[in-house]
């Protein structure tokens, strides 16, 4: 009669009742608060559809839109549930979280568009941050070291040779994809294309006459520089959108500091460290 009992339906669900309200009732607020109101505005709604389309790449329709209003409630629900009953204390994911919320309060605080004054001011005192990079015109021949591994020397004095007696550069040197001829290029492009040790090489050569061999990672070059335009500090006008940037960067710094050390004057922090043996 008892293992009869224990396998009736009815007794499992009355059991699954007893579960469920137990459970709710150590999860749940004892103080016989009244029910909380959760409020699904048009704000709410726009966003649960812009975040639909984001993934979906279409609107929701009716039905998929009431779905996702649904699971809003039932996460708002259970995330409320789950806060009361103390369930995000000691959690580093959920801690790491609001804190970074509490950061973005701050960075809304950044004020807008720095006027003339201030971004001259910035510009003057971090004037190395904004220099106008050389810029270079030249005529480049190139020297592939592997092609030449028994005879490199002879051939580079051979190369000097007929730039210097005047031979047409394009008849010389081995082919390569690199242009042999480049117009106004900045120092940074030039590092780019060339290398670092081959742009710094060009500030130093002379320019109207052939010269070289330069290194480059690629091999070795002869060089004649048409035009140099050396390096310069640049003026707001030209870099007016970097320094408005960097300048509204380190005020959101500065105020996201200012911020915490608002807040953290609020309370006394305590380290307590194991004492070690000495």
């Amino acid at each position: 009669m008892k293992n009869k009992l224990l396998r009736e339906p009815l007794v499992h669900f009355l059991a699954l009742g007893l579960l469920l309200f137990v459970l709710y009732s150590i999860v749940s607020d004892q103080s016989g608060r009244a029910a909380d109101e959760i409020v699904v505005d048009e704000a709410r709604v726009a966003g649960l559809v812009a975040a639909f389309e984001a993934t979906w790449r279409r609107k929701p329709n009716d039905e998929e839109l009431q779905g996702a209003i649904d699971a809003y409630i039932r996460e708002e629900i259970l995330y409320r549930e789950g806060v009361a009953a103390g369930f995000d204390l000691n959690d580093p994911i959920i801690r790491r979280r609001v804190a970074q919320k509490m950061s973005f309060i701050a960075d809304g605080m950044v004020p807008e568009t720095p006027d003339e004054s201030a971004m001259q001011e910035w510009l003057r005192d971090n004037s190395d941050d904004y220099q106008i990079p050389a810029r270079f015109t030249f005529s480049q021949v190139y020297i592939d070291p592997q092609r030449h591994l028994e005879d490199l020397q002879a051939v580079l004095q051979d190369t000097q040779a007929d730039l210097d007696s005047g031979t047409d550069p394009k008849s010389l040197g081995d082919s390569t994809l690199l242009l042999s001829e480049l117009a106004s290029v900045s120092s940074v492009e030039v590092a780019r294309n060339f290398g670092s040790e081959f742009a710094a090489a060009l500030e130093q050569t002379e320019t109207g006459s052939w010269q070289g061999p330069v290194r480059s990672g690629y091999g070795v070059h002869f060089i004649y520089i048409e035009e140099y335009v050396p390096a310069r500090d640049g003026t707001l006008d030209e870099v007016r959108d970097a320094v408005e940037r960097d300048l509204l960067s380190n005020q959101s710094r500065q105020i996201n500091e200012a911020f915490y050390d608002a807040l953290r004057e609020r309370y006394v922090v305590r380290i307590e460290t194991a004492a070690t043996e000495s």
